[in-house]
């Protein structure tokens, strides 16, 4: 029987879809939920809510590199890159050519009062 068209085989991709499609959704959840309570707390609480515990961290701020031809030659490889870009930034203040700022959002971690006993 030829793969395509054997039930089996037709079975177990239609999951994976379906299972890649709910991984989609839950992945947009998730960053939808950790936004909000991030946006809520202030950034370094650590603390339990409920019967779970819930650690935020500051912000970190990014980058958009606008016209990579206009970046400096000392700031880039193959490309501009990121990591000496932000460290120039926090040396000097100022923002090169090519880049503008971008603003971070808090990172939200949690656990559970259950699995910190595990």
């Amino acid at each position: 029987m030829a793969p395509m068209h054997d039930p089996k085989l037709i079975a177990l991709a239609e999951r994976l879809q379906e299972l890649r499609d709910e991984k989609r959704y839950l992945e947009g959840e998730i960053e939808r939920v950790s936004t909000e309570l991030g946006e809520a707390l202030d950034a370094g609480f650590k603390g339990a809510l409920g019967d779970v515990t819930v650690r935020v961290t500051a912000p970190r701020p990014g980058l958009r590199i606008t016209r990579a031809e206009d970046v400096p030659r000392d700031l880039c490889s193959i490309q501009p890159d990121r990591k000496v870009i932000l460290s120039r930034i926090a040396e000097t203040g100022e923002i090169p050519p090519g880049v503008e700022p971008t603003m971070g959002r808090p990172t939200v971690y949690t656990s559970s009062a259950s699995s910190a006993k595990e």
